[in-house]
């Protein structure tokens, strides 16, 4: 289950949220999608470790009704699974692409199947920004043009489906720290 963060310019916590439905309703005034779809339906051998192609085929498989459903509604063509793990070659250069303020220029959407990381988001407008604490059965879509950044937790363990209306909108465009407010 997701915990939302209020955080100021330091990145100091001023309120932590559990509440699903607080989250989701707090998300939503800012444009943010959040749904919980939960894991339930996952084999014990596609949870908790790094996967093979195979297994995000069924991981993808399983998550059917939902990735339909999101590209009915969103137009995206293209979906895939990603895993993250301490093992991971080069994650530490994966994750650096994306661990400062940048923007893409088609929504960011992504279903946590396993393991944690961090969206934050930088609303316009606020001098707030809101950290996202995703884990497994969280789901957000970030719309394009949304200032944000995104770490992994410490364990660094994330595996997400993620869907695409073109794979190359997805680059991250760097953001002027000062663009906060925008």
């Amino acid at each position: 289950m997701a915990e939302l963060r209020i955080v100021d310019k330091q990145g100091a916590t001023k309120e932590t949220i559990t509440d699903q439905a607080r989250i989701a309703s707090e998300l939503g005034a800012i444009g943010i999608v959040f749904e919980t779809w939960g894991v339930d339906r996952l084999p014990a051998q596609l949870k908790d470790r790094n996967l093979t192609d195979d297994e995000k085929r069924q991981v993808l498989d399983h998550y059917k009704p939902e990735i339909e459903r999101l590209k009915q509604r969103g137009g995206y063509v293209t979906s895939d699974v990603i895993s993250l793990y301490p093992d991971t070659p080069n994650l530490d250069a994966i994750c650096a692409k994306f661990d400062k303020k940048h923007l893409h220029t088609e929504d960011e959407v992504r279903f946590v199947v396993q393991g944690r990381g961090v969206f934050r988001l930088y609303p316009v407008g606020r001098a707030d920004a809101l950290d996202v604490e995703l884990r497994p059965g969280d789901f957000i879509s970030v719309p394009a043009k949304y200032d944000h950044l995104f770490y992994l937790c410490p364990d660094k363990k994330i595996t997400c489906i993620r869907l695409f209306v073109d794979p190359a909108g997805w680059v991250a465009h760097y953001v002027p720290e000062t663009a906060g407010a925008r």
